[in-house]
């Protein structure tokens, strides 16, 4: 590792770092539960002991010789922090989304094979995703779990990860002699104008890191892909839609809420409970518009309408216009991607806007929760003249509907944001 690198920065400085020393993988297998070897632990600790009190975080794929490899680091640093299991740092993870589908990538083409396919071609092979997208929103997803924090932060993978994501960000489609050996890691950090730098071996690039990901159709789809393949899978035959808040993750880095999977029919529906409950969903508490599920660290909700038959008639339904982005997918591992232009316009300004007319009106104080919610999570501005139309929404009721709409909000929000400290000061 370059230590004058980390020496000297001031902020976040990610690494995304292959795990220590194994012994050689078993011919035709993942070698899963290869472990690390004690000079591999050796090794880590070494490691550990040149970042010493530097390391903040230490996230790792699941996979135990990476496990093992934080351990090692953890104890050779001498701190006491938690080691997170990071759910796209191994496989299923960011590049290989189906496990089951990508393995016959490297049946067929070899490992070094899939690597070439990552460092250099811009389609998605079976069960993966296209590996420009994925590495982008990777980094995207290292920085925010860094959270803004000075120090070191170590993100534990295979080499297949390290060396996409360095030939994606360095921009140069890395060969052979790049291969990343254990304990090799690609770093991350921003400068003091907010440009992200890119450092693997003796290589170095910038690039503005407000283009790791936004709301063009390849970044929406392949956060769609990702997430369906983790919940729902590819075969269930149902023809549905991923829709709403849950692509503010293109924007934060951070875990959706939960995500709303819409079905066109009822059968549609069906088949989509029916699936997610085969892949082993456990069904959560009902909700007032959706039956909700959690599978695989996700929470899926699937909404009672089922009278949208397309994405734009969706989006009619939609108030907040960053909730008008979705992706549909029909039997077959048919897309097509659908961003509101407000939503867009909403992205490019730093501000939550309104889409008119109010269709849910009568939740119009859910919807003010939402919106500064969204501020929140996003650092947006709400401009005043948006929160003004949902309070003149209320204020044009008669007293009967204001007080049916004050009840609406009380069984459909949450109460923290102020507003029902605000109500009486439209009351009059």
């Amino acid at each position: 590792m370059p230590k004058f690198r980390v020496n000297s920065l001031i902020g976040p400085v990610v690494l995304l770092l292959r795990h220590s020393a194994r012994d050689d993988l078993p011919v035709n297998s993942t070698g899963i539960d290869v472990p690390i070897t004690y000079e591999g632990q050796e090794l880590a600790k070494k490691l550990g002991a040149e970042f010493g009190q530097r390391l903040k975080t230490i996230r790792t794929s699941p996979v135990i010789r990476c496990v093992q490899t934080a351990e090692a680091l953890r104890d050779g640093a001498g701190i006491n922090c938690p080691i997170t299991l990071d759910r796209h740092l191994g496989a299923p993870g960011v590049y290989s989304i189906d496990s089951q589908r990508a393995w016959a990538n490297w049946e067929t083409r070899g490992h070094e094979g899939v690597v070439a396919h990552l460092v250099s071609s811009s389609d998605a092979l079976p069960g993966m995703a296209r590996p420009n997208e994925a590495a982008r929103f990777l980094v995207h997803h290292m920085f925010a779990a860094a959270n803004g924090i000075d120090g070191i932060h170590v993100f534990i993978t295979h080499d297949t990860l390290v060396m996409a994501t360095a030939a994606r960000l360095l921009g140069k489609a890395l060969g052979p002699e790049f291969w990343p050996g254990f304990l090799e890691s690609v770093i991350f950090w921003h400068d003091s104008d907010g440009m992200l730098h890119t450092a693997y071996r003796d290589l170095e690039a910038v690039r503005d890191s407000r283009s790791l990901c936004s709301l063009a159709e390849g970044d929406v789809l392949e956060f769609a892909r990702r997430e369906i393949a983790a919940t729902v899978g590819f075969d269930s035959g149902a023809r549905f839609f991923l829709a709403g808040g849950a692509f503010k993750t293109l924007l934060t880095g951070k875990p959706p809420r939960d995500l709303d999977l819409w079905a066109p029919s009822a059968r549609d529906r069906e088949l989509m409970v029916q699936e997610l409950i085969r892949r082993g969903a456990k069904r959560m508490d009902q909700r007032l518009f959706a039956d909700a599920f959690e599978i695989h660290g996700r929470v899926v909700e699937v909404p009672h309408k089922v009278d949208a038959a397309t994405l734009e008639e969706l989006f009619q339904q939609s108030d907040i216009a960053l909730s008008a982005i979705g992706v549909e997918h029909s039997p077959g591992e048919i897309w097509s991607v659908a961003v509101h232009a407000m939503a867009k316009k909403s992205f490019e300004e730093r501000c939550i806007l309104l889409l008119n007319p109010l269709v849910n009106w009568k939740y119009a104080l859910t919807t003010l929760e939402r919106m500064r919610r969204y501020a929140i999570e996003l650092n947006f501005e709400i401009p005043p003249e948006e929160e003004a139309k949902i309070w003149q929404v209320f204020e044009n009721q008669t007293a009967e509907i204001r007080e049916a709409m004050v009840d609406r909000y009380l069984r459909t929000g949450t109460s923290v944001q102020g507003i029902l400290d605000e109500i009486q000061g439209h009351l009059s």
